[in-house]
């Protein structure tokens, strides 16, 4: 291609009809920085900043299913040209819209006219919305919107990873960033602290929660939105990623009518998500479950569920304290975070309720030492405490461009393993050529018998409560991870990255 002869396209000259963004899709035209403009037969042309970018081609040949004729523009004309040509044709479709106007948070009266104004600017309110409707369709769990010295970075975390989405030019930060804190409800007049806010979008029938973080950074504020399925109830017990025993041993602390069941592990790891299908799969009907969360991460049916609001001083301990008096049989306690909350806890197991919660910490062994560390006494610990479950979330191999592996002989050394048949993913459209698609866990379960009571008890180490653990047949994260590597569900790589740790 003669770069010479290539069209230069101005905002005097430009032109688009119908037929060519009928072709491509708004996100996809925001996120490749490029603008259909014209149907030629059997060709499309394309105004982008780089018409020789051969993998760009490539990419909307794809997309399109034409040819692509590339034309040259600047940056900001093709950012005007989509907001302005494809604002018009949302314009004129009915219910196509992300945010639905009763769902929005809008912000409180202190904020000044002239700052809502800015904030509501029409590229900035499309630009928004099309990263939340491309983060939902990436099965983004986090969008970050990062303030730059040079462009706005936007990154989406997709399968527990980070990864570059677009860049825009910094003049877009201010309107932007006003926009996002307009939709959570925060003061655009501040810009000097941190501020939280939440909002709810629908799209297709789904509605999320959003959550968002705005800190001021050395270039400006930088938001972090987290996306929750409000409309999901979460996965059954046999879809997280048991393996047979695991999930034996799972359904026989379900039918257990008291105790503890902690689950622990970094934030992130799906901890809540596991608590929440051990509930799904109890008798709601004949039992009265309630919940204390911060955040209510799934709606629950016959279940009552209580959110944590501490700037009014409903924290875990107060919420806790209130569901003792609505007669339950199941407590479920998001996050035990203080000692207090820690003490009704127990004495709630001790009484004949099931209690579930989550405690941080890295493995099963250590959460003992944890609760006893916050003040328990440990023979409450020992006697109250049921199962000590740790878990991580590693990505699962593709099953669109899954391929033999053998991996590198350090890895197989680093791990201690043998060498054997294992998978990789190639990289395919449909994992955007990471190799992976979806998460699953793994697991190691401590159940608390004699021999790791009368440990917990006496308070014996981290360590040497993991050993006796393991001597009854206990079987680490790294064991588990590595089995599900065998199997052909992940990698051995994301065995390194996600779970792998020194074991003693």
């Amino acid at each position: 291609m003669r770069d010479d002869l290539t069209p230069v396209i101005t905002e005097l000259n430009l032109y688009v009809d119908d037929a060519a963004l009928e072709l491509l899709p708004r996100r996809e035209a925001m996120r490749l920085q490029v603008l259909p403009m014209q149907v030629q037969g059997s060709r499309l042309v394309v105004a982008m900043v780089n018409p020789t970018d051969l993998l760009k081609l490539d990419e909307l040949r794809r997309i399109t299913g034409r040819e692509i004729n590339p034309a040259r523009a600047d940056l900001r004309v093709i950012e005007r040209g989509i907001q302005r040509f494809y604002g018009e044709r949302d314009d004129l479709e009915t219910g196509t819209g992300l945010i639905e106007p009763g769902l929005v948070v809008q912000a409180d009266a202190r904020t000044g006219l002239g700052l809502r104004e800015a904030g509501e600017d029409a590229p900035a309110v499309a630009l928004v919305n099309d990263l939340i409707e491309a983060a939902i369709m990436s099965r983004a769990s986090d969008v970050h919107v990062e303030a730059g010295a040079t462009k706005l970075q936007v990154r989406l975390r997709v399968d527990g990873v980070l990864f570059d989405h677009q860049s825009y030019p910094t003049e877009l930060h201010p309107p932007v960033l006003s926009r996002i804190k307009i939709m959570g409800g925060m003061d655009i007049g501040e810009h000097r602290l941190p501020q939280d806010g939440r909002f709810d979008a629908r799209l297709r029938g789904k509605v999320f929660d959003i959550r968002v973080s705005v800190v001021p950074s050395i270039f400006g504020e930088t938001a972090v939105l987290r996306l929750l399925p409000k409309t999901s109830t979460g996965l059954k017990l046999n879809e997280l990623g048991f393996a047979m025993d695991h999930l034996a041993m799972m359904e026989d602390l379900v039918g257990r009518p008291h105790g503890m069941i902690f689950a622990t592990g970094p934030t992130g790891s799906g901890k809540t998500t596991t608590l929440y299908a051990i509930l799904t799969r109890l008798d709601r009907v004949g039992r009265n479950v309630v919940t204390v969360e911060d955040p209510i991460e799934y709606q629950l049916n016959r279940a009552t569920q209580i959110q944590v609001h501490p700037k009014i001083g409903l924290d875990f301990a107060a919420g806790l304290r209130s569901l003792l008096r609505q007669d339950p049989d199941v407590i479920m306690v998001g996050e035990i975070r203080d000692l207090e909350t820690l003490r009704m806890a127990i004495q709630s197991a001790l009484t004949g309720h099931l209690v579930l919660t989550t405690v941080h910490c890295n493995d099963a062994a250590s959460g003992a030492a944890r609760l006893i560390d916050m003040g328990a006494e440990p023979f409450l610990v020992a006697s109250s405490a049921t199962c000590f479950l740790s878990q991580r979330l590693v990505r699962k191999i593709c099953p669109e461009c899954r391929t033999d592996d053998q991996p590198p002989r350090e890895l197989l050394e680093m791990l201690r393993i043998v060498p054997g048949s294992y998978k990789r993913g190639r990289g395919c459209d449909q994992c955007r050529g990471t190799g992976y698609f979806g998460r699953t866990s793994v697991f190691e379960i401590m159940m608390v018998n004699e021999v790791i009571a009368s440990a917990i008890t006496r308070r014996e180490s981290a360590g040497e409560i993991r050993r006796l653990a393991r001597t009854l047949g206990m079987r680490g994260l790294r064991d588990d991870a590595i089995e599900k590597a065998r199997e052909g569900t992940t990698t051995l790589e994301e065995v390194v990255r996600a779970v792998w740790v020194e074991e003693g």
